[in-house]
């Protein structure tokens, strides 16, 4: 009798095993995930300084978000961009500027959004920027909006030069502003 308990009891330790896999298989879902169309994406950068602005773009960048289930919801983004991709138009200034964010050194700048607030078309996005070697938290404002078959999202923020701890390059020794203006504009095909 004991030995037909026991069988009796492992049989339905399995089945109540199995049963709890099927019901935490069937609830766990992927969200949604859209890559940035290269080409009709734009991530810029803009430096000022009191004699002239500088402003330079890479179009040749990862982004990718990841979308509440059955909506246009933007639950998470990240981001990845090879600091040697940035064209300013002037060979010269782009070759100093990779000197100064010491591009060898540090090839890339990342983000990874740790909560995002949609509030209609507002974004609110916070997370954590990777630049010069440096990782800090930041928060920044969106917008974004459905063209035809592509949701387009556009935002921007400022960051300080010297809590990167970039050295802020010098024109005629004065040298630029700290604040470097990032401003992106990511298109993404919907499904």
């Amino acid at each position: 009798m004991m030995t037909l308990t026991v069988v009796f009891l492992s049989i339905l330790n399995i089945y109540s095993y199995m049963f709890h896999q099927r019901a935490v298989e069937s609830t766990f879902f992927v969200l949604p995930k859209l890559r940035a169309i290269k080409g009709e994406s734009v991530l810029k950068y803009y430096l000022s300084h009191p004699l002239h602005a500088t402003e330079a773009q890479t179009k040749d960048f990862f982004c990718e978000i990841d979308l509440a289930e059955g909506t246009q919801e933007i639950v998470s983004v990240r981001f990845a961009a090879d600091v040697t991709t940035f064209d300013s138009g002037n060979s010269s200034r782009d070759a100093h500027a990779l000197e100064v964010v010491e591009a060898l050194l540090y090839p890339e700048v990342s983000f990874q959004s740790s909560a995002i607030e949609n509030s209609n078309d507002e974004l609110r996005v916070s997370g954590v920027l990777s630049f010069h070697g440096v990782t800090k938290n930041i928060s920044f404002s969106a917008k974004k909006k459905i063209v035809g078959s592509k949701l387009i999202v556009e935002g921007d923020t400022n960051i300080s030069l010297t809590e990167f701890k970039v050295e802020r390059p010098a024109l005629l020794m004065i040298r630029v502003n700290d604040t470097l203006r990032i401003s992106f504009t990511v298109a993404f095909a919907l499904p």
